[in-house]
């Protein structure tokens, strides 16, 4: 699949979502082959992650990144040149017109989202019970926002806070301007799982679209365009690769 004649191909429209179980107990016999496809960079930041007990996990998301984007570009995993804008947005300097990602990665989960010749942000939120989220809901939404969620149910509250602020952050990772832009300033109004109001300064080039919730995780998409297709796949590096039969099974309770 990383041969230039047989890289996967992105329609006008056309996301793809990839999901990886960073903890998945099958990656550790890969770790040494995952370690020979990272940078010089990347490797140092593999060591300094060492005593936080976070390498594997950052070793298994830099390894499923470099092999999801490896099918858009024709080149082997090794091979791809990373850069990030002045706010640490990456992105691939040789194929920026043509190839579009963005990452999260929360809890054992990584997603990378890619799309073709526009801007795009993807966010996934592990979903803590505690009541303090929602006490300082308010940090993260804006007036209005807050305003819709005080309308809601007080037992659905916690996951509506959470569908409006992984859409928010989903949109600022495709803005690529860090905190610059700040979350009050701009507002994600639902419809139960549809976005029904888009608040911004530059909303009409956007698109926001929640992916999938449950009880553990949220995660959303931003792009700068419409969306026509929205397709989900699954990789684990060098164990297992396929594409998913619906946007639920992004999430690690849906596929288990």
């Amino acid at each position: 699949m990383n041969k230039a004649s047989e890289q996967r191909r992105l329609s006008a429209g056309q996301v793809d979502v990839w999901c990886c179980a960073t903890d998945d107990p099958r990656l550790l016999a890969k770790m040494d082959r995952y370690l020979n496809m990272l940078s010089d960079e990347e490797k140092q930041e593999y060591e300094q992650r060492q005593h936080a007990g976070q390498a594997e996990e950052y070793l298994a998301s830099r390894a499923f990144l470099r092999t999801v984007l490896a099918q858009y570009t024709g080149q082997e995993p090794e091979q791809l040149t990373f850069d990030s804008n002045d706010f640490g947005k990456p992105f691939l300097p040789a194929y920026s017109d043509s190839v579009s990602f963005n990452a999260a990665h929360t809890h054992g989960l990584t997603l990378c989202a890619v799309t073709s010749g526009c801007d795009i942000g993807v966010d996934v939120e592990f979903q803590t019970d505690s009541q303090g989220m929602l006490d300082a809901a308010d940090d993260y939404l804006s007036p209005a926002e807050m305003l819709a969620l005080r309308e809601v149910e007080e037992e659905g509250r916690l996951s509506v806070f959470f569908r409006s602020w992984t859409l928010k952050e989903a949109y600022l990772k495709a803005r690529g301007k860090g905190l610059s832009i700040p979350l009050h300033d701009f507002s994600v109004l639902l419809n139960g799982l549809d976005v029904s109001r888009f608040d911004a300064d530059d909303a009409e080039r956007w698109e926001l679209r929640l992916l999938a919730q449950d009880e553990d995780f949220t995660a959303a998409i931003a792009v700068a365009g419409k969306i026509a297709e929205i397709k989900a796949f699954h990789c684990l590096p060098l164990v297992e690769m396929s594409e998913l039969g619906q946007l639920a099974e992004l999430l690690p309770a849906a596929k288990s």
